[in-house]
């Protein structure tokens, strides 16, 4: 069994509860229209194995479409902006060394036992 970790990105993050403030982000307001127009399409199509053949042949046309968009998005991007990624990836890969509480780990034993 895995242990418990705070750290794990859930689907049900967008979700929105009554503790939360209201559609500040765009992001999850464009989520929840996808969501009330989504379940109103299922609705419809759920019907008939016709309906349904034709909303996954949709659904794989969409996505392939907005593979290519995504595609052409990342080949316009400028040099400069690949060469802040690579600096920013190497001062992630070079981390300070961050000094430990307590003791140092050399002195942790009594001087009886060495």
């Amino acid at each position: 069994m895995e242990r418990w970790s705070k750290k794990v990105k859930r689907q049900h993050t967008h979700i929105k509860s009554s503790h939360d403030e209201p559609l500040l982000e765009p992001r999850s307001k464009r989520f929840d229209e996808l969501v009330f127009h989504s379940q109103n399409i299922y609705k419809f199509v759920s019907e008939s194995e016709e309906l349904t053949a034709i909303l996954h042949h949709a659904y794989d046309n969409v996505m392939v479409e907005m593979e290519e968009l995504k595609a052409k998005r990342k080949r316009t991007c400028s040099l400069s902006h690949e060469d802040a990624k690579l600096e920013s990836v190497n001062e992630l890969q070079s981390l300070p060394k961050v000094r430990t509480r307590g003791r140092p780990k050399n002195r942790l034993g009594s001087k009886l036992d060495k």
